[in-house]
């Protein structure tokens, strides 16, 4: 079943940005959480990048942007596709992809949970939905942009992208490129960091050693994504689409309060309990903490 775009900024977003630029906004820390293919949780931390659509304005990131015609509700990470949490990732989600699919290119859509945990603030998020995983080579050009995986992932992205305010007038599909915001995730990362996309495979013995051929290295550089063939087979914009969002405030223990959104069946969300409050396509429930 299709489902609509969500029509307007989610009612938990705009307090979420702020208490997120509380603990140091685009480059927070998080935890993110999956399950693997044999149904055991797994948990790692990972670096909040900004939310899909809205790209962060690094100073160093000289590359051309795309015009600022959408935002999102979808918060962002960036990972190498032979980390574990990628299979996790595809192995959970509606396509059951293996191994291979999982380091090939986009697609993914299994279920994870977020929790950002704001120590100035005393507030907890979590943030449950599937995670999309978008690569530069599949996304936009040529016949491997019409893979099941591709198609997937811009469609059920594309539904939480709405037009920004003022942008109507602007050409959206001609005008706006998957692939070159990818490119300028990875333009947004330090050299260094972009160099570990070129690290020898997370997780493989020290004994097998290293590709030298590949060009498999601790401690490299890297240049813009288009010209790293390596580290491009290996870079993944990670995109949650949230269906589930809740907020803790422990800052007064006399009067905790815990607030969770759920977004509804018909915008293709769980549903959830009975809702106290609706704005949009979310229903809101104030619980005991």
């Amino acid at each position: 079943m299709s489902h609509p775009t969500l029509a307007i900024t989610a009612p938990w977003k705009r307090p979420f940005e702020q208490h997120l630029e509380k603990a140091g906004g685009v480059g927070a820390g998080f935890s993110l959480a999956t399950v693997n293919a044999t149904g055991f949780p797994r948990v790692r931390t990972c670096i909040f990048r900004g939310f899909w659509a809205t790209l962060p304005e690094i100073e160093h990131n000289k590359l051309p942007k795309n015009p600022p015609i959408y935002e999102s509700d979808c918060p962002t990470f960036t990972t190498d596709a032979r980390m574990s949490k990628v299979y996790d990732i595809f192995v959970t989600g509606k396509g059951k992809g293996d191994l291979a699919q999982s380091q090939s290119g986009s697609g993914g859509g299994g279920p994870v949970e977020a929790v950002y945990w704001i120590k100035d603030l005393r507030t907890q998020w979590r943030v449950r939905g599937k995670c999309w995983l978008v690569a530069a080579d599949d996304i936009e050009d040529g016949e491997e942009a019409q893979n099941s995986g591709s198609v997937t992932v811009k469609a059920e992205v594309g539904r939480y992208m709405r037009v920004k305010k003022g942008s109507e007038h602007m050409e959206k599909d001609k005008d706006w490129s998957w692939k070159l915001e990818t490119e300028n995730y990875f333009e947004n990362l330090s050299p260094m960091m972009r160099g570990t996309f070129k690290n020898p495979p997370p997780g493989r013995p020290l004994s097998e050693g290293r590709d030298e051929k590949e060009g498999e290295a601790l401690g490299q550089k890297a240049g813009h994504l288009s010209e790293e063939k390596f580290a491009r087979k290996n870079f993944r914009v990670c995109i949650i689409t949230p269906e589930q969002v809740e907020m803790v405030d422990l800052s007064d223990p006399a009067h905790c309060t815990r607030k969770v959104w759920t977004l509804v069946e018909e915008a293709g969300g769980p549903g959830g309990p009975p809702a106290s409050d609706t704005v949009g396509e979310w229903n809101a429930v104030e619980t005991w903490p």
